[in-house]
């Protein structure tokens, strides 16, 4: 920085204001320095060092000079100390009045913790040494579900699945709790049992102009108000704990079953045991009838309606015979298991071709020579229905 005609020395963030006129009077600040070694001294004319004696002049019109360069020289200073205490500050506040937030939402939900009230009717507090005998008399009191005009009873089992039960921090008593959601699916679950889906009437006519029942219907039946059930378990939970016995009952509707056709099945295999036949439908048509050998009188066929649900094309079969001895027959081709227990339509090359149609002689399976059971396991898919009757 200079000043016109008036050269001004610079030493570090020092400066030496140019000298005035000695006309004017001027106050003088002597500085006085500390002496410079020997080594260090150097002819004033030509450098005035940092330490050395200098003078500040200060008159009317020089102050604001100097106080406008000290603004200009330590502005950027002065904003960063002012923006660190701004900062600090607001940081500080900040941080309190979050704490103080925190904290006054936690009081009312410690506050609500702690003085919950018990629902009346729902929760008990038992002392420990009473447990054991009050368990047994609430579970072991009398309960019935009556669904239309049949009695279930409700086992001490499923009444404890109702309470939920918390010791204490000392283990000195229990806190019961009952769960009225709980008995309401109890009930309802028990109730299920009791409705039933029609089983149709199937009535079958042969090419010889015969018709037969080859599935006899039953009637099925249904809730009528099972939300009236979880009216009902709302009352239970209020009194459960008083071992009084509890009722509840729901209303059942019949559902009457309908007269069908093969025709309704798509595709389906109908067993005649008695005359051991067999007769492949496929939308109300028979399209092959083949002649079987089905289960012999100590082994019976199972008489019903069912589905076959798994097929393989080649098995060893073993099992055990009507005296307990054991058979075992490799091979066994074109497999349809239609129910559990290892009951299946299948190939059978171990009896003579007048077998079929004539004899009952398995443990129980529908058998057929091996070029008609390859036709059947083509023609029955997974799903396919088979009715077995008299």
């Amino acid at each position: 920085m200079s000043r016109v005609g008036a050269p001004t020395v610079f030493v570090g963030n020092d400066f030496i204001l140019p000298k005035k006129s000695t006309s004017v009077i001027q106050p003088v600040i002597e500085v006085v320095e500390p002496a410079l070694t020997p080594a260090l001294a150097m002819p004033q004319q030509s450098f005035v060092p940092a330490l050395a004696t200098h003078k500040l002049s200060f008159e009317p019109t020089a102050l604001p000079r100097l106080l406008f360069e000290l603004f200009h020289r330590y502005t950027i200073i002065t904003f960063a100390i002012l923006l660190l205490i701004v900062g600090s500050t607001g940081v500080n506040v900040a941080g309190n009045y979050q704490a103080a937030r925190i904290e006054a939402s936690a009081k009312p939900l410690l506050s609500l913790r702690a003085k919950a009230p018990a629902i009346t009717g729902l929760n008990s507090t038992v002392p420990a040494a009473d447990m054991a005998a009050t368990l047994q008399r609430v579970t072991g009191q009398a309960a019935t579900l009556t669904v239309g005009d049949q009695a279930e009873p409700i086992s001490p089992d499923v009444i404890k699945s109702w309470l939920q039960i918390t010791p204490s921090a000392n283990k000195s008593e229990n806190y019961i709790h009952v769960k009225a959601d709980t008995i309401a699916q109890s009930l309802t679950e028990l109730a299920s049992k009791h409705a039933k889906t029609p089983v149709d009437q199937v009535t079958a006519t042969h090419p010889d102009g015969s018709s037969l029942v080859i599935v006899t219907g039953k009637n099925g039946a249904t809730l009528t108000d099972p939300g009236s059930l979880k009216i009902q378990a709302v009352q239970i939970a209020k009194t459960l704990m008083d071992s009084k016995g509890l009722q509840a009952s729901t209303p059942l509707a019949t559902v009457p079953f309908a007269a069908v056709t093969p025709a309704v099945f798509g595709k389906l295999l109908e067993v005649n045991v008695n005359s051991k036949q067999m007769w492949a439908w496929e939308n109300g048509v028979i399209t092959r009838t083949f002649p079987i050998s089905a289960g012999a009188p100590q082994t019976p066929t199972p008489i019903g309606q069912f589905k076959i649900y798994s097929k393989l094309p080649v098995q060893d079969m073993k099992g055990f015979n009507a005296d307990g001895t054991k058979y075992f027959q490799p091979h066994v081709r074109w497999i349809n298991y239609f129910l559990p227990g290892g009951y299946a339509v299948h190939g059978n090359y171990w009896r003579a071709q007048s077998w079929f149609g004539n004899i009952n002689s398995s443990h129980g399976c529908v058998s057929l020579p091996d070029v008609d059971a390859k036709w059947v396991y083509d023609f029955a898919p997974l799903g396919t229905t088979v009715i077995t009757h008299h």
